[in-house]
């Protein structure tokens, strides 16, 4: 007998699905039998019985990438079950629900989900789904839904069903790998960066997960073998008491176990006296979203730090030796040529070759329906028609440079990863290309003398 209820997880970033564990726990706390499918890890035909079975499908969608794998599974699956239920939810459900739900989802559902997945899963197993009608803080064709900002009564995310740890990334350190679990201490984001897909959900909000789930979930994954934690907060600092005692907790109870966190550089500075005791604590390193070194692209990115605090917060990580690994954004309308060499000569002065993955150099920012930066730049010369499915709004770079050599870099990274190359050699051919393109002079040595240890780092090279 087949479960009614399938969950799929399209891509979380390399982890263990958490957006699957979690209403896993909480159906299950309802007597409500689900199957899950992990896009990363397998093909949607290996669980085809499944599939053709199930009256109820959710397709976890947090991010771009997600999304687009989400909407060919969708098709897949209305395929080979005509007459299910198929639902999104996640943050990219709520930014591009109209196109969603004009023939791909039946529903959308976005913010703290949970307690409306439930409910909606129930009023479809029992017959009572009106879209017409749905129940609160779910989307239809026909009505559409608030955010769900309500507080989820969590359960300890249950992960008996999912793929092992040996499936996803592992912890890279010293030149040996461990495996590596994924949990969240909070949801939601206090800060309204224009271009995080956080903002126009949360809109400044956030929520705290009891420290005791938390906890009971880094149990679980210890016992599968996890030697290393990310905590997967949008911003681990969000609340600074909270992320302490739970460093505190996790450090006590496994003093072995080391462990990873996003956070942005104001947090960093502002919180600088807890960074001695993660360092203690096992922070094999922090994550952090730098974007870009030019002024003018943080204050219209509305990131809260400048170029002189990124300097501070290098300085800042040094000194209590947590490697700081940046993700960026370099390419945005407002980035010049000048911008992108300086970045360039930045990760090179303060040799952080080895800390940044070669795919930031080519990141284009991404502007999905719904963002903050519609709010501000809407009818900016340069902003396009949406593309509704490539989720996003098209864009072009007043200097047509800048388009031409993110293209040709990110062809060049996709290729480079592809071989045996160290990133320092990776990062060389990188800067070759943009002095070429831009008439620059090339730096030298090209080949850059390493002066720090390589920092530890996820198998995974996307962070955002």
């Amino acid at each position: 007998m087949h479960a009614d209820v399938v969950l799929i997880s399209c891509y979380e970033l390399g982890h263990q699905p958490f957006n699957l564990a979690s209403p896993l726990a909480l159906l299950a706390q309802r007597d409500i039998e689900a199957t899950v499918v992990d896009l990363a890890v397998h093909d949607i035909s290996e669980k085809a019985a499944e599939v053709i079975g199930a009256r109820f499908v959710g397709i976890s969608v947090p991010m771009h990438t997600a999304l687009r794998l989400g909407e060919v599974a969708a098709r897949r699956v209305r395929s080979m079950n005509p007459e299910v239920h198929i639902c999104f939810y996640g943050y990219y459900a709520e930014l591009n629900a109209v196109y969603l739900l004009n023939g791909i989802a039946d529903t959308t559902i976005a913010g703290e989900y949970e307690p409306a997945l439930l409910t909606l899963v129930e009023a479809v197993l029992c017959g009572s789904f009106d879209p017409a009608d749905p129940p609160d803080y779910v989307s239809t064709r026909k009505r559409g839904g608030k955010k769900s900002m309500l507080r989820v009564n969590f359960a300890a995310p249950q992960r008996g069903q999912l793929p092992s740890l040996e499936n996803y990334a592992r912890l890279r350190s010293n030149g040996d790998l461990y495996l590596a679990g994924h949990t969240e201490t909070t949801r939601g984001c206090k800060y309204t960066c224009s271009h995080c897909p956080v903002t126009p959900i949360y809109n400044g909000r956030f929520f705290v997960v009891p420290q005791e789930i938390v906890l009971e979930d880094i149990r679980a994954q210890v016992a599968q073998g996890a030697r290393h934690i990310t905590f997967g907060d949008p911003d681990f600092l969000n609340g600074p008491g909270h992320a302490r005692r739970i460093v505190r907790a996790l450090h006590t109870e496994f003093p072995q176990i080391t462990f990873d966190f996003t956070a942005r550089i104001p947090h960093l500075l502002r919180h600088a006296e807890l960074l001695p005791e993660m360092a203690a604590s096992g922070c094999a390193f922090v994550v952090s979203a730098l974007e870009s070194l030019s002024d003018d692209v943080l204050t219209a990115l509305e990131k809260g730090h400048t170029r002189d605090d990124i300097i501070c917060a290098l300085a800042l990580m040094d000194r209590v030796g947590i490697p700081l690994r940046p993700s960026l954004v370099p390419f945005t309308p407002w980035t010049t040529q000048d911008d992108y060499l300086e970045l360039l000569a930045l990760v090179r002065d303060y040799d952080l070759v080895d800390h940044i993955d070669p795919v930031q150099y080519t990141i284009r920012l991404l502007i999905p329906p719904g963002s903050a930066l519609l709010n501000t730049f809407g009818d900016a010369e340069w902003i396009g028609e949406l593309d509704r499915a490539n989720y996003s709004y098209t864009w072009t770079h007043p200097d047509s440079m800048m388009d031409e050599m993110q293209v040709e870099l990110s062809s060049l990274v996709a290729q480079a990863t592809r071989k045996p190359d160290s990133t320092r050699q990776i990062f060389a051919t990188i800067e070759d290309m943009a002095c070429l393109m831009m008439s620059a002079p090339r730096p030298a040595p090209r080949i850059i003398v390493q002066r720090r240890p390589i920092p530890a780092g996820l198998t995974e090279s996307w962070f955002c």
